[in-house]
């Protein structure tokens, strides 16, 4: 392999359940009973503007999706501010690692904003050579898009490049555009019909490189 893509959220940090929340507390300040469950168990993974449309529909909201993105992105930033978001397990170990080998991207729909505020928290940010963000592409992730937005930046075939994700949505972008998929989610299993390189935490798949990262 040649290069390998990480996801952001859920897989790079640990921020699944605390998007969850705050949807549910924006929801709730509409009038909506949408617990955190709920949200995950419906929305995981899947890119904002996706979400606040679809939640239009489904609750008939008098509140235009755009704006909701607008109000979940300033409430999502305070929220980090008070609270911040926890590193997902090995994360920065398997960043050490694979920095100054071979190249590696952010490829996620969340908003570049959100992104890469939070990689320059961690000071993360000089160990990408690329960012990909929700808005590089017209179609989020399940389509293919921005893993091919990404191969064609870096200047591989897909097959010589590594997806790492830890969601079905994610998932699915990235087997349809060809790279070889790992993924890695500790909350419920997804992607075993896609990959045998199915694993609980980012320190797992490490311990496991030789398999998905040479063969």
């Amino acid at each position: 392999m040649q290069a390998v893509c990480f996801d952001f959220d859920g897989t790079l940090v640990d921020s699944e359940v605390f998007h969850a929340g705050n949807w549910s507390e924006y929801l709730g300040s509409l009038g909506v009973d949408f617990s955190a469950a709920d949200f995950l168990r419906e929305y995981a993974g899947v890119p904002w503007v996706k979400v606040a449309t679809a939640l239009v529909q489904q609750f008939s909201l008098s509140v235009e999706a755009a704006v909701i993105v607008t109000d979940m992105e300033q409430l999502t930033h305070k929220a980090i501010l008070e609270k911040g978001i926890p590193a997902k397990e090995g994360a920065v170990d398997l960043l050490k690692h694979l920095h100054g080998e071979l190249p590696l991207a952010v490829v996620t729909g969340a908003p570049r904003v959100y992104v890469e505020g939070i990689l320059a928290h961690y000071g993360w940010l000089d160990y990408f050579d690329h960012v990909f963000c929700g808005e590089d592409v017209k179609q989020n992730k399940p389509a293919p898009d921005i893993y091919q937005l990404a191969c064609h930046t870096l200047g591989l075939a897909s097959s010589q490049v590594v997806a790492i994700e830890d969601s079905l949505t994610g998932a699915q972008s990235a087997n349809s555009a060809g790279l070889r998929l790992v993924v890695v989610n500790d909350i419920h299993p997804v992607g075993e019909s896609l990959t045998p390189y199915c694993y609980r935490t980012l320190k797992d798949a490490y311990s496991e490189q030789t398999d998905w990262l040479v063969a």
